[in-house]
């Protein structure tokens, strides 16, 4: 790690979290013959889908080199491999296996987006190497039967049903008026993550007889995405729902902002949870625009946590800005909770079996069993049999003075929501 004094504070202050963990896999038996974990790490660290792949990688590093500072997973120490995917799904596929075949990964670790992990997913399962999701949310990466995915962040129904919960629980209620009386416009990208999300939104809309008035889909590489506006005005919406990836998100702010489109409230993700975001817009410029995903760690509130939980998310939350000079927001968070999930709980009960696997992997992830307020993201971890975890949550969070804070659930958050959504001309 970089430095002493991170390693010196989580010493003192958080030595029970993963020691526990270390002397259980090293005791009640002969010491395990695993002295060496290969971990690769391959996430778009390079083009369109850099902004948020590189807070995910940086995150989960941080936590590998952490685990190794304590003495490693079981005793074990962890040998990390990096690689790029480019943002490109072949090209994460052609990495995956040279990881594999060249450099001896017992553990894919990545990989932010859905149709990135659609193409390492094969890869992985027929190598017998597991594939640990992080950040990817589209339903279908894995295919039936597939034994080596593992998901520790939840799916695009999570986003959805945070998204209504949301409109049903605080906004419809603000408003004084049924949830049926809202106008709901949904906007999103065409590729596995925009779609699995908008048909999501769409099909639980449908079952609680929600008025849906547009459903627009577009292209990531469009350059201008105007006329997607155009249509959502038309339909004249209270709130719009987006889907969008990175590159996407400022040219859906600015050509809202050209056409004058007026909501009472936008739930964004992916590109609208970044520090780009921010950056480019300035605080008064997003002030109010809401975010459906996992938490963004920065702000959120703890309280509720294990304590040992607590203290990891608090730590960890730190010295990430401290070391890349931004808050550790949505995927930095996916990196930090799913990585701490890893080697925290399941490398450390593989390391003991003797043999470092796919099979012993998953085989160690079966029996993870962490209750809600486990993890530094919240929400606890248990995988179902596709590899899902059926306890990963999505929060809703806000823009306020050029913070993105969770605003709901009330337990996690640290805020009251900002009502209404400011005007272009408060901008």
């Amino acid at each position: 790690m970089r430095g002493m004094s991170w390693q010196a504070r989580r010493t003192r202050g958080l030595g029970v979290v993963l020691s526990a963990a270390v002397l259980v896999a090293g005791c009640g038996g002969a010491a395990s013959s695993v002295d060496e974990v290969v971990v690769g790490l391959l996430f778009p660290t390079t083009g369109a889908m850099a902004a948020l792949g590189i807070d995910q990688s940086n995150a989960a590093r941080m936590v590998l080199e952490w685990a190794n500072d304590r003495g490693g997973v079981g005793g074990a120490k962890i040998r990390i491999v990096e690689g790029d995917s480019r943002s490109d799904p072949a090209t994460g596929a052609t990495v995956a296996q040279r990881m594999i075949d060249h450099d001896g990964v017992q553990i894919i670790v990545g990989s932010y987006a859905s149709s990135i992990a659609k193409a390492i997913a094969p890869v992985a399962e027929r190598n017998h190497v597991v594939l640990w999701e992080l950040g990817a949310a589209s339903p279908n990466i894995a295919q039936d039967g597939d034994r080596y995915f593992l998901r520790t962040v939840g799916t695009s129904a999570t986003y959805a049903a945070a998204d209504i919960d949301f409109l049903e629980q605080y906004l419809a209620p603000t408003m004084s008026r049924p949830l049926a009386g809202l106008r709901i416009a949904i906007a999103h990208e065409d590729g596995p993550f925009g779609t699995s999300v908008a048909d999501a939104i769409d099909d639980l809309a449908r079952k609680k007889n929600l008025n849906v008035v547009a459903n627009e889909s577009y292209a990531e590489s469009s350059t201008d995405l105007t006329p997607v506006v155009l249509r959502l005005k038309q339909a004249s919406p209270d709130v719009v729902l987006a889907a969008p990836l990175v590159a996407s998100t400022p040219l859906f702010w600015q050509a809202a902002r050209a056409q004058d489109l007026r909501l009472t409230a936008l739930i964004g993700s992916a590109g609208f949870s970044s520090s780009t975001f921010l950056d480019k817009f300035g605080a008064k410029g997003i002030e109010g625009v809401y975010d459906v995903e996992p938490p963004a760690m920065a702000e959120m509130n703890t309280l509720q946590f294990a304590t040992d939980a607590r203290d990891m998310a608090d730590e960890l939350r730190s010295e990430f800005k401290q070391r890349y000079g931004h808050d550790c927001l949505v995927h930095c968070g996916d990196g930090l909770g799913g990585t701490f999930v890893l080697v925290e709980d399941v490398l450390p009960r593989t390391v003991k079996s003797g043999h470092v696997t796919g099979d012993s992997i998953r085989e160690a992830a079966n029996s993870t069993n962490i209750p809600d307020g486990g993890t530094p993201q919240g929400f606890g971890v248990k995988f179902d049999a596709k590899g899902n975890n059926e306890r990963a949550e999505s929060y809703i969070m806000q823009w306020q003075s050029g913070v993105l804070k969770v605003v709901f659930p009330a337990d996690r958050a640290v805020a009251e929501p900002v009502f209404p959504m400011p005007h272009w001309n408060q901008r």
